[in-house]
């Protein structure tokens, strides 16, 4: 690896064309010849290595990265002379630290003697400090290309080219924006991007002295106090305007809850002064709090220079499979591709494969590095996680371990700091640490760390064996369903690759998938008996197997004993069906499910029988059938309906009261024509059990129903009082006069928020933290609502509703408030003033720590549909299917707003 032209200029630069050695002016050019009109220029200076180029050569260090070790900060201007004295007995003599002080101190008389034609010493200072800054971007993205397996001239190569990792969007952010996210996944080349747009920033601030400052930081090196970093560097390079653009890579490697505070913080700091912008990198969180805008994949002709410049042949992009043609189109997994392509080694199948591959390919290239390495990243792994980020290299281990974790080139040391070369890595290696190691004292560890782990813990269910992966599951499903749900959802494949990995047999498939299944219903709790695949005690149905020889194929048939008896739970499906009698081997069959598992990863045992629980839980909302009889609104709207079934008064025009007679009427003569029918199906699909009808009508006669009175069922809601609406409009809103319609929306929205409380606290306890709007309650929904002037293409439209989630004290009881605004979207709550509610969300993670990572203030525009026959019910049954998707617990849910 040779010295690039950044370093080069900055080390001839500063060192004035003089020896550094202490008391030496030799001159490092001069001009030679007896003609003065026709002297030669000749160079004398030699760029000498403080740390050796090769890991044995004078002052060698193997810790030193590859693409440090040519770097301005690694080499020091000498005249022969000294080059030979520091380097002569194998540099022992010269420690690296007296070689740097001598640098420094250097540098220092050079900058005091500069005469003021060269610039002020502010000038030189902010200059060096750019050509620094490049210089060690051009080093971190060499770091991360060697790690993924390319050869120091390839990552050179790639380094040199100012075109390779450019996203365009950043356009987008120099257009009036202060704060922006790039966002995207592991391997999508977000941290490249972010380089090439501070190499841009930095090139412009060297020529033009009033472009603005650029920063770049790492989540992993700016602490845990990111302001104060960001202070100290401003206060190292002065500068004559303020100007300054931060560019922070890996946000979301704070951990959930942490980067909602930085997030805050970095607000209140762009506030605090003019000219300040911020642009940073995440994974995709719903919660990030800025503008952000996503990193596109790949294009195919981008896929195809990409391999052509690592020497990869052109159809490793055509693979047969689409999830790996689709993963081969971000960077990081078309290197690791490409790698294991020049080794002989087949196309990794999932993200965690890929990772596993890249690991592998690195501990064979540094030949005598095995298992106790691979223990020591482990541990090394667990390390960064609870930190946060980088660690003290004193940490990991003796010189011996330091060195055995830096030849395998995935972890980088720096500044007696240790830290992976990629950051997934460290998740990657903490979900091996778990594995071998067990996530110690689940119950108690806090949500905060549960955050910060959930990426190592996928990344160690889509690698682990049955066993290990089992272990943990058994354990997480326990105490967080929610947090396992999630993981599992991300980390087994949904389309599975044709299989490579051998099923087991029919009755240990058939043991594992009832294991996996009683472990999700157990943690679910009081939910699990409404669930359709398991029992009244909330337990997993009978389970049978039989699937095809050498395929991930699998057939599965939940089945009851026909004879009730101490039946297996579980067991291979042997025989041919009785298909006339519905019957197998003594086992009523209840239903049939084919499926197409992912047997490579052991783990799709769990994410089978998840998505049973799945389309079960998608059942229960699409009918809306978790009981609240002591919920008075669930119970005031089922009323109503059901009495407008029974009568035939249905459709918005009909908000009439009813009279008791006449429901007492309806449900006799459905028993006198049905006497032992034991539901009702009615026009439009709805579905009333014979007992709710009875108990209706013991009810009715007895006028002990909330909504009854002078002898009438009532509608539980304001009904319409503009007998002629007075605006321009088919809206059937405008069917109601302003003040009703508010009292209506608050009655409506405090009793959706008591259905959605009810159900999440009788039925889905264990899971609350990890709702978004579950994870907040206790809250006060503050609305405001408008309607669009008249004459405007909007008034068909409606109301606007804005409506806004914040947290309250422990204990205290949800409420709704609503206002009537001029114009809702002219409100700082609709476009949100994120400076502002900093506060809020301060406020929120002080309220509700246990959910900060999931939950949040909120503010959300919705529309006003509040009109239909059971509008709290829907609206809380709208808002549970949402949250329970986001943590994959619920299929889509096709919820109308009757």
């Amino acid at each position: 690896m040779a010295i690039k032209d950044p370093d080069r200029k900055i080390l001839w630069g500063r060192s004035g064309n003089e020896c550094a050695f202490p008391d030496c002016r030799q001159r490092l050019t001069d001009d030679v010849g007896a003609d003065p009109d026709s002297r030669n220029p000749v160079v004398l200076g030699e760029e000498a290595h403080i740390v050796a180029r090769e890991d044995d050569g004078p002052r060698g260090d193997p810790g030193l990265p590859l693409s440090d070790r040519n770097s301005y900060t690694n080499l020091i201007l000498l005249c022969p002379t000294h080059h030979t004295l520091i380097d002569k007995e194998h540099g022992r003599h010269f420690p690296v630290n007296d070689l740097l002080a001598m640098k420094r101190a250097h540098e220092d008389a050079i900058d005091r003697r500069r005469e003021p034609s060269d610039g002020t010493p502010e000038e030189w200072h902010r200059r060096d400090a750019l050509l620094a800054g490049l210089s060690a971007s051009r080093g971190r993205l060499i770091t991360r290309w060697i790690a993924v397996g390319l050869t120091p001239e390839q990552a050179e190569g790639l380094a040199n080219d100012d075109e390779i990792g450019v996203c365009q969007n950043f356009t987008q952010f120099h257009i009036g924006r202060k704060f922006a996210i790039l966002t995207g996944d592991f391997g999508s080349g977000k941290t490249v991007a972010l380089e090439r747009e501070y190499q841009k920033a930095a090139v412009r601030a060297i020529d033009d002295p009033d472009a603005p400052l650029p920063i770049h930081f790492t989540a992993r090196s700016a602490g845990p106090d990111l302001l104060r970093a960001l202070d100290e560097r401003l206060t190292r390079i002065p500068s004559k305007h303020h100007q300054v653009t931060v560019f922070l890579d890996g946000l979301d490697e704070f951990g959930a809850e942490r980067t909602a505070e930085v997030i805050d913080e970095l607000w209140s700091w762009l506030y605090s002064a003019s000219g300040r912008k911020v642009l940073a990198t995440s994974r995709p969180d719903p919660n990030l709090r800025a503008d952000f805008f996503t990193l596109p994949a790949l294009s195919d002709a981008e896929l195809q220079e990409l391999l052509d410049r690592v020497e990869a042949p052109e159809d490793l992009a055509w693979h047969s499979n689409a999830d790996i043609r689709d993963a081969l189109h971000r960077p990081l997994f078309a290197l690791i591709a490409a790698d294991c392509h020049r080794s002989g080694s087949e196309v990794p199948h999932s993200r965690g494969a890929f990772l596993a591959a890249l690991v592998e390919r690195a501990l064979t290239r540094s030949a005598g590095l095995g298992l106790e390495t691979y223990t020591l990243l482990a541990r090394l792994g667990r390390l960064t996680l609870d930190a946060g980020g980088s660690i003290a290299a004193s940490e990991a281990g003796n010189r011996e371990d330091l060195q055995s974790l830096v030849r395998t080139r995935l972890v980088v040391h720096r500044n007696r700091t240790l830290s992976f070369a990629l950051p997934v890595l460290g998740q990657y290696f903490g979900g091996q640490y778990i594995l071998d190691n067990g996530l110690p004292e689940l119950s108690g560890f806090t949500p905060q760390r549960r955050d910060r782990w959930r990426d190592a813990l996928t990344f160690a269910v889509s690698n682990g064996s049955w066993d290990r992966v089992t272990a943990l599951l058994r354990d997480l499903t326990a105490v967080d369903p929610g947090l396992a749900s999630w993981i599992i959802d991300k980390a087994v494949p949904k389309n599975p690759l044709a299989s490579t990995a051998a099923l087991p047999e029919d009755l240990e498939c058939a043991r594992r998938l009832s294991t996996t299944l009683d472990n999700w219903l157990s943690g679910l709790g009081h939910a699990a008996s409404l669930l359709s695949c398991s029992d009244e005690a909330g337990r997993g149905l009978p389970i049978g197997v039989g699937s095809d020889a050498g395929s991930s194929n699998i057939g599965v048939m939940f089945a009851a004993p026909v004879v009730p008896a101490d039946r297996q739970r579980f067991f291979a499906v042997t025989a041919r069906p009785d298909l006339e009698r519905g019957e197998i081997a003594g086992y009523r069959i209840l239903s049939l499910r084919p499926a197409t598992v992912p047997s490579d990863v052991p783990a799709w045992p769990w994410q089978l029988s998840l998505s049973w629980v799945k389309a079960s839980m998608a059942q229960v909302l699409t009918h809306r059938a978790f009981p609240l009889p002591e919920n008075v609104t669930a119970v005031q709207e089922r009323t109503w309906n059901i009495a407008r079934l029974l009568t035939g008064k249905v459709g918005f025009g009909s908000r009439l009261p009813i009279p008791l007679t006449d429901v007492i009427s309806a449900v006799d003569e459905i028993f006198r024509e049905t006497p032992n029918i034991a539901l009702v199906r009615f026009r439009g699909g709805a579905v009333v059990l014979r007992s709710e009808l009875a108990r209706l009508r013991d009810q009715c006669v007895g006028q002990r129903l909330l909504i009854t009175r002078d002898g009438m069922i009532h509608c539980p809601y304001p009904v319409p009082d503009v007998p002629g609406p007075d605006r321009t409009s088919c809206d059937v809103s405008a069917a109601y006069s302003p003040d009703v319609l508010i009292d209506m929306v608050r009655q409506v929205y405090s009793g959706a928020l008591s259905i959605y409380e009810s159900i999440v606290t009788e039925y889905l306890s264990p899971i609350r933290r990890t709702l978004q709007l579950g994870g907040a309650l206790p809250v006060r929904f503050a609305c405001k609502i408008s309607w669009p002037p008249i004459g405007t293409d909007r008034v068909d439209m409606g109301p606007l509703l804005l409506r806004t989630v914040l947290p309250l004290t422990p204990g205290s009881t949800s409420q709704v408030d609503v206002t009537e605004v001029e114009d809702v979207s002219a409100e700082t709550d609709y476009w949100p003033d994120w400076f502002g509610s900093i506060d809020s969300h301060a406020e929120f993670r002080r309220l509700r720590p246990e959910a900060a990572a999931w939950s949040g203030r909120s503010t959300v525009h919705e529309v006003l549909w509040i009109f239909g026959e059971s509008p709290a019910t829907t609206l809380a049954y709208n808002w549970l299917s949402a949250d329970l998707r986001a943590i994959g617990l619920s299929d889509s849910v096709n919820m109308s707003f009757g």
